[in-house]
């Protein structure tokens, strides 16, 4: 694209360009961290994240693991110090999507994947910012990448059991951090298999020693699922499963719902480019300038998890989760970065304008977000009585405050309670460790694989629970007790505003064990 000492400058420009980004939205998320509470999500992880085990119900373990060390070494379950290191791993995040463009195309191509990954609404916000999953997942993908990337079109080939053992790790942390990983083993396979170049490392044992490495990095998963039942894999898997009847409207949803998380205007062309990249083919040049067989490389690692996830909408209720096909356009991302660097040859200012404009209409949606969900300050501005969705990053302090009151923190053989996977963390969170927890329910999830209700017969609990009153909490909570009494109802509020509730708090004697 450019040589000499111009190719030598904008290299240094774009770099610098990167670490700017980098370093200017994460104090953006740092700020986010310390001005609102944890979502239902996060609320939930930490609340598992107090047990150490060896994997998990819902996820693999690894984003667990980072969260219950942060948690051993600081003392603390603080959201901004518990989110620490999930911006961080973004932040590695963005740089590796720089190397992954700067090394497929340009200095240029690096800095725009990076530009598009951070101007994405979901990336931006919910992998950059907070404790999921999708984090550790998101940068051992990329990480990954990188290595395959220096295999096939680089200098890897020369080190192949090095490069192909590095790439082997790398690929067992991103399937420790979530099961998502098997479509970038997948992709790598597909391309494995329909390019010619590529095709030779199928005959040598170097390949197979990196996946025989990351499926044993995966083990403690294995083994979890073993010691019990199968859980994790019944319950993920389970999710695949059909319905009754085909859901053309969930499909609907989750199109219109993937499209808006990634932003429309990136997601869309994002996504022409993947199908343009399969119609150049295996060996085909897409953009003009990219190596044979890159394009395709990115688009066999991208559409596998669009449209899995994407179909199973179609006869499985997949309810809000617009965020699984995420992977898949992490890559077409790193495609449309090195697509917008040949088009900045023809026009500059229509690319920058469009990237960068992209970058702050983000950026400005997501503050006004941010300073909303911390003050409400919208309800003054949009009349009427609405559902208020920023709402769910409230912390149940007032529920909290009851149980500080009531001594439920000092009394000896006492357990606090919650009843369902969601209301369990935001309750969790309010107690802090400071006594036991229990999330009893038909739906505990990780919860119920952590403490047996058996093990605290006999104590006596505070349940915390969302009813629509006093009467019919009493009447659901009365079997699990020999006595139960009510203490108080209270509201979460902002702003001087009921945002949940009500909420009820029970005190209950002689717990039956579950």
């Amino acid at each position: 694209m450019a040589s000499g000492i111009g190719a030598r400058l904008f290299a240094r420009d774009a770099k610098t360009g990167v670490l700017w980004l980098i370093a200017v939205t994460a104090l953006w998320r740092i700020v986010a961290a310390w001005a609102i509470g944890y979502g239902t999500g996060e609320a939930y992880y930490v609340a598992t994240a107090r047990g150490l085990e060896l994997s998990y119900f819902d996820q693999p373990p690894l984003s667990l693991w980072i969260t219950w060390t942060t948690m051993a070494l600081t003392g603390t379950d603080n959201p901004v110090v518990l989110r620490l290191p999930f911006i961080a791993l973004f932040a590695v995040s963005t740089w590796l999507v720089f190397r992954i463009g700067e090394k497929l195309h340009s200095p240029a191509a690096g800095l725009f994947s990076a530009v598009i990954l951070n101007a994405s609404i979901l990336f931006w916000v919910s992998i950059g910012s907070w404790i999921q999953p999708d984090a550790p997942m998101v940068t051992f993908w990329l990480a990954t990448t990188l290595v395959l990337v220096d295999i096939f079109f680089g200098d890897g080939g020369r080190t192949p059991y090095r490069s192909w053992l590095w790439a082997g790790l790398l690929l067992g942390l991103t399937l420790l951090s979530k099961y998502h990983g098997a479509f970038l083993l997948g992709g790598a396979g597909l391309y494995m298999l329909a390019n010619r170049d590529a095709r030779r490392w199928l005959r040598h044992p170097a390949p197979w020693l990196g996946v025989a490495l990351a499926l044993v990095i995966f083990v403690p998963v294995v083994v979890w699922n073993a010691q019990n039942d199968w859980a994790s894999f019944g319950f993920q898997g389970g999710r695949a499963l059909g319905e009754s009847g085909l859901r053309w409207g969930g499909l609907l949803l989750m199109v219109v719902g993937q499209l808006l998380y990634m932003t429309p205007w990136l997601a869309i062309p994002a996504l022409v480019l993947g199908v343009k990249a399969l119609q150049a083919g295996p060996e085909g040049r897409y953009p003009a300038a990219l190596q044979p067989g890159v394009a395709a490389f990115l688009a066999y690692s991208a559409w596998p998890a669009i449209v899995v996830f994407t179909l199973v909408a179609l006869w499985s209720d997949t309810q809000f989760h617009f965020h699984w096909q995420a992977p898949g356009y992490l890559m077409l991302f790193i495609l449309m970065g090195c697509w917008s660097a040949e088009m900045l040859i023809r026009r500059p200012r229509a690319v920058r304008v469009w990237l960068y404009g992209s970058l702050a209409v983000t950026a400005l949606i997501l503050t006004v977000l941010m300073v909303h969900a911390a003050t409400g300050f919208l309800r003054g501005v949009v009349p009427g009585d609405w559902e208020d969705p920023t709402a769910v990053q409230l912390p149940w302090t007032e529920a909290g405050a009851v149980l500080a009151r009531e001594g439920a923190f000092e009394a000896d053989r006492t357990f606090v309670a919650g009843d369902n996977w969601i209301d369990c963390g935001y309750v969790d969170n309010q107690v802090s460790g400071r006594v036991p927890f229990l999330c009893l329910g038909a739906e505990p999830r990780n919860l119920g694989f952590i403490a047996d209700p058996a093990d605290y017969a006999g104590w006596n609990g505070y349940m915390v629970v969302t009813e629509r009153d006093m009467e019919q909490a009493l009447a659901r909570n009365a079997g699990r007790f020999e006595t139960v009494t009510p203490v108080e109802e209270v509201f979460v509020r902002r702003g001087g505003v009921a945002e949940i509730g009500p909420i009820q708090v029970l005190y209950g004697e002689g717990f039956l064990g579950e």
